[in-house]
């Protein structure tokens, strides 16, 4: 297929209409009518050769052929618009994308993009995430957050520093290290144990650290990503091994504290990674407010 061939017309049309799955609320987005709408997805379906939208009473529904297309149409355009905005002249906002691990971007990144954005206010930060040790295949970000190194053969043109290690230790909720009678590591036994299986060996090395290498780990609740088993922890329902230093700068009342905070092991590193571009102005701003926080400046 040849880019000239493409029904771009067509597409724009379609990608707004799948955004509001409405014909008319598409047709003001983009200033034309709603039968111009309606001709235009009706030319990309038949270029096609496959139904995008289904009619459910009066509502418009994506067929699993339109939400594939709209996905991937929906991320491209966002690139499009990210890199227009971003050469579009002296004086104006500069997107900086930021991609990383999902509990990281939760509860270490999210709570400072305020400030960040406050510090470098030509600037604005798209922030992106995804689940440790995924593959992916699309465009990487300005700035690449790792656990670890990095997999990603594309990021070895980019620069890197590491940001931050993570320093393990058993952590509750502050209602539950008030009420729960957790004077020795074997206490903790008898309450509830959170874990993840993306974390097998969390609970081993912190049981090792305490002095009770080979014990069975019996989890009451198990859950696939870190994300998810930390707000189980946060309902106050038992305790967690995860990495202290994610919470330690929380403003107001804290998520979490450690239990037997004199217990604990140094974890994986996180890893910033980001390009040397043309845009490096507004890469190396956020990349500074990265180092200061690795200072401790922030």
């Amino acid at each position: 297929m040849k880019p000239r061939e493409l029904p771009l017309s067509a597409l724009r049309a379609f990608a707004a209409a799948a955004q509001w799955t409405s014909l008319g609320r598409a047709a003001d987005e983009l200033g034309v009518t709603h039968g111009a709408i309606s001709r235009q997805i009706g030319k990309l379906e038949q270029w096609l050769g496959q139904d995008l939208f289904s009619r459910q009473g009066r509502q418009l529904v994506l067929t699993p052929t339109g939400e594939l297309l709209a996905s991937r149409i929906g991320h491209s355009l966002t690139e499009m618009m990210s890199a227009c905005s971003d050469i579009a002249g002296t004086g104006k906002r500069h997107v900086v994308t930021i991609e990383a691990p999902t509990t990281f971007a939760m509860y270490w990144l999210l709570p400072r993009l305020k400030e960040f954005e406050a510090r470098a206010p030509d600037t604005e930060i798209s922030l992106a995430t995804r689940m440790t040790n995924q593959s992916y295949d699309g465009p990487l970000g300005d700035i690449v957050i790792t656990r670890d190194r990095g997999l990603d053969r594309r990021l070895q043109s980019f620069e890197k520093f590491v940001l931050m290690n993570e320093d393990m230790r058993l952590l509750a909720t502050p209602s539950f290290r008030e009420t729960a009678d957790v004077r020795s590591a074997r206490d903790v036994l008898r309450h509830q144990m959170i874990g993840t299986v993306t974390r097998p060996t969390d609970w081993p090395n912190w049981l090792n650290s305490a002095g009770l290498r080979g014990e069975h780990v019996r989890f009451r609740h198990l859950f696939d990503h870190l994300f998810i088993a930390l707000h189980c922890a946060r309902d106050g329902i038992g305790t967690i091994v995860a990495p202290y230093n994610l919470f330690q700068n929380d403003v107001g009342k804290p998520i979490f504290c450690p239990v037997l905070p004199e217990i604990g092991f140094p974890g994986q590193s996180y890893f910033v990674h980001y390009r040397s571009t043309s845009r490096a102005g507004s890469i190396a701003k956020v990349v500074e407010l990265l180092l200061g926080c690795r200072s401790g400046v922030l």
